[in-house]
């Protein structure tokens, strides 16, 4: 356990009971390990800590029943989110599309994201945390049978604007080619079966 890595991957797998418990049980590895130096390869909470941002979820605890949502509120799923946007439209979209996985879907399966930008959170002359320019997500939800029945994304880019964009699966894989020197192919694998997989 020699840096940070390797103190949450083994916090991790002692699994810790919701985010007091991993807190309590890191303090106390902390303790036991004096050596160990926690943020170089990982952001800390006070990396968060008044840089104007909010925790933004990537994967939102809303999405999971308890207690498997506990493990949303690690920092590897976390981005700085601008507060209003976070608040407000990101908020909605999210109870939105939770509404909708209770209400059509046997299973849904989503994929999220965030577009870097030049924009850090800087702490003692260091550049900590990168703050998207952007936040994402796309999902598809299937039927018992594994079929797909609905699908989606929506993009928002990360200022006080305050707006979420929904867009079809093929206008994401567009949007997201836009940043990227790789192909971006469809985002959900459907078989010819019509199964995602």
């Amino acid at each position: 356990m020699a840096d940070d890595a390797g103190v949450m991957d083994y916090i991790n797998g002692m699994g810790c009971a919701g985010r007091e418990g991993c807190k309590l049980l890191q303090k106390k590895l902390l303790q036991q390990n004096p050596d160990i130096y926690l943020g170089g390869k990982q952001a800390l909470n006070e990396d968060n800590t008044n840089s104007g941002f909010n925790r933004g979820h990537l994967n939102p605890n809303g999405h999971h029943a308890v207690p498997s949502r506990n493990a949303t509120f690690t920092l590897t799923n976390v981005v700085p989110q601008n507060s209003t946007l976070n608040q407000n439209a990101w908020n909605k979209h999210e109870s939105k599309l939770t509404s909708l996985f209770n209400a059509n879907c046997h299973q849904a399966y989503v994929l999220v994201g965030a577009i870097p930008s030049s924009n850090w959170i800087i702490k003692n002359s260091v550049k900590r945390v990168n703050i998207p320019e952007y936040t994402w997500n796309a999902y598809c939800c299937v039927t018992q049978n594994g079929r797909p029945i609905l699908s989606g994304a929506a993009t928002a880019l990360n200022t006080e604007l305050n707006v979420v964009v929904e867009r079809t699966l093929d206008e994401m894989v567009d949007f997201l080619q836009q940043f990227s020197d790789a192909p971006v192919n469809e985002l959900f694998n459907v078989n010819a079966n019509l199964r995602v997989f």
